[in-house]
Order: structure tokens, then C-alpha cells, then sequence
């Protein structure tokens, strides 16, 4: 993740160098993120595959990455949870929160 935050500054920098405005570096930017179909994919959630399919969704960040998900909007709603979090407090509050906010919005799986 540090290499992609390196290689982004130095494009924004070059950008810079040559002269545009914000609002052009913006749409710069915009163009490769549409491009690169980015856009429409949550960023940190990785597939765990059992004979060419998917059986497990897991997220990429080091507190939860080992905790697995049967459908990806749970690991979405796992990492959305995790990043408005206290990290200090640990995967034992993670796991609390994440049960519960199941529970709360009526979600059937596994964790609930």
C-alpha cells in the first residue's frame, strides 16, 4: 500500500510540473480511476477460491484479514466497521460489533 501512495505522489507531482490546475490534475486522475474500472470495485476485500470458485471473502486489512465471509457485502460491512473503529481496542470488539450490527440489520449468516 506504501508503493501505491509512492507511485501516486510522484504522478501528482508530475502533474504539477507540467503546468495543470487542480481541476485538471482532478480529471486526470478521474479518467485513469473510470478507466481502470476501480471505480465500481471495493478497494481491500480479497476471494479465497475452492476449485475455481469462490467459497470464502476475507478483508486485506491486518486487524480482520483472518476472519472469512460467505457474500462480499459482509466483508464490505466488516471493513466499513473496522475503519470506524479504535483499532486499540482489538478483533474482540470487532467481532462484538460486527455480530450486533448483523443482528441489528437483519442479516442471516453465520456471525449473527
Amino acid at each position: 500500500m506504501e508503493r501505491n501512495k509512492e507511485l501516486h505522489d510522484k504522478a501528482w507531482k508530475l502533474l504539477e510540473e507540467k503546468g495543470l490546475k487542480l481541476g485538471e490534475k482532478m480529471m486526470v486522475r478521474s479518467s485513469f480511476v473510470e478507466w481502470s474500472g476501480y471505480k465500481e470495485k471495493y478497494p481491500f476485500i480479497n476471494r479465497e477460491y475452492k476449485k475455481g470458485d469462490v467459497e470464502y471473502y476475507y478483508s486485506s486489512y491486518d486487524m480482520i484479514k483472518s476472519f472469512r465471509f460467505k457474500s462480499e457485502n459482509e466483508v464490505i460491512l466488516a471493513n466499513a466497521i473496522y475503519l470506524n473503529m479504535n483499532e486499540i481496542n482489538g478483533t474482540n470488539e470487532f467481532i462484538q460489533i460486527f455480530k450486533f450490527t448483523c443482528r441489528v440489520i437483519g442479516i442471516d449468516n453465520a456471525w449473527a
